[in-house]
């Protein structure tokens, strides 16, 4: 009988695989429908995530909402590996001050649950296989503050606080039918944060421009989980950097060559290079199964920087009241080739979007200003990558990974 299957699972970068969401988590329901670009956009909070400076692009408080939903299916040797459905809520708030403080905004976005934006996938041919258990519910909060130095100039400061699930639990395994019987969980809370700095310039009516760095975020995570299997008895600890997102610089534009129509331009650079080592400590206590065994094998990722390359095209129409969007983005790997011992399944990204959204005013007279309603669509398409290893009697032997990503989403947002 083949022993229940292992995959050391490793959450580790801000329901996704691999290689991100793309880092969208937290951008909102406009920014998707161009396919993530917008850092130099204007008017909503959850720009704060690209460019916390943009906040001072509105007059008035402002307050957004939206929700995503989205389906994924990963393949592997064009079978799905993993499949099924997400979805998380956003929402946030821009509040300008007056008198003394005139130019200072206040800014707050907020993301629950927040989905891991990379799994790893590290697997060991030497030990017993089992499926260790995922960390849980994850949100992230980003308050900011932004200065407006001139009607031209701005300056921002963000703080983007991830929270985390983590904890020790036990496991029971019926071996002859291959089946849990009984799971115990004593989960608590982790948080770590990274500061998000950002400037911006407005050029007069039709240029805007953007600068901005994110810091790298980790965090630091031991999960305890002791395997009981009748005969065996074994103990996993996942200890190591579970959480981890890439600093990165990001340089957007916005132009607006006609009245109705704009166009945005995001390049970021990613130092994926900075990804630390991971590592599972396996132990395995002695039995007429297996001799006595332990594991700490540090598994060396060297990730390389890569080019993010986002673009969008918004096209105003009923005199403002309707915009249409398109957006594209393409995002290479940073995972070298799996030929040695690791299998970290990741591949380049072309990401597809449109969305639209429509003003109308409030016939209860409310929202004097109106509200805003947002849609969007997105396609995510993994190129089908070849892994081809070294050693022909390597277990896992050659295979291939690829995917696809759909998610849409709605929102609303409205000035006071």
């Amino acid at each position: 009988m083949k022993i229940i299957k292992f995959i050391g699972i490793f959450i580790f970068i801000p329901n996704y695989m691999f290689a991100s969401h793309d880092f969208l988590i937290g951008s909102g329901p406009t920014s998707q429908g161009y396919a993530g670009a917008g850092s130099a956009d204007s008017n909503e909070p959850f720009l704060i995530f690209y460019n916390p400076s943009r906040i001072t692009t509105t007059p008035k408080n402002r307050i957004g909402c939206g929700l995503s939903m989205g389906h994924k299916d990963f393949k592997i040797n064009n079978n799905s590996y993993e499949k099924g459905n997400y979805f998380l809520l956003e929402g946030g708030l821009i509040i300008p001050f007056d008198g003394k403080l005139q130019g200072l905004y206040l800014g707050l976005a907020l993301t629950f649950p927040q989905p891991s934006i990379m799994y790893m996938y590290s697997q060991d041919p030497n030990y017993p296989q089992f499926i260790n258990y995922r960390n849980l519910l994850r949100y992230s909060i980003k308050p900011a503050l932004a200065y407006k130095m001139s009607n031209r100039l701005s300056l921002g400061i963000a703080l983007d606080i991830f929270g985390n699930s983590y904890g020790r639990s036990r496991v029971s395994i019926d071996l002859a039918n291959q089946k849990t019987t009984q799971s115990d969980f004593i989960m608590d809370q982790k948080f770590t944060y990274t500061p998000i700095i950002g400037i911006s310039y407005d050029f007069p009516y039709t240029l805007s421009t953007a600068l901005s760095y994110r810091f790298k975020n980790s965090l630091n995570l031991k999960i305890d989980t002791n395997f009981d299997m009748q005969l065996l008895n074994m103990n996993v600890i996942q200890d190591g950097q579970s959480f981890f997102v890439p600093s990165e610089i990001t340089l957007g534009v916005v132009s607006k060559p006609h009245e109705n129509i704009k166009f945005l331009l995001d390049l970021g650079y990613i130092f994926f290079s900075e990804m630390p080592p991971q590592y599972v400590i396996i132990e395995i206590e002695p039995n007429v199964l297996f001799p006595s065994v332990k594991n700490t094998e540090q598994k060396k990722i060297s990730a390389k920087d890569v080019i993010r390359i986002k673009l969008g095209w918004g096209f105003y129409l009923y005199e403002k009241r309707v915009e249409l969007r398109i957006g594209y983005q393409y995002l290479p790997t940073p995972i070298p080739d799996q030929i040695y011992n690791t299998n970290l399944l990741d591949s380049d990204r072309h990401t597809f979007a449109i969305g639209s959204g429509l003003h109308l005013d409030d016939p209860t007279g409310l929202l004097p200003n109106g509200f805003d309603l947002n849609i969007y669509f997105q396609y995510h398409y993994l190129l089908k990558r070849s892994f081809n290893k070294v050693n022909p009697l390597d277990p896992y032997g050659d295979y291939s990974i690829s995917g696809n990503f759909m998610e849409g989403g709605l929102g609303i947002s409205f000035s006071l």
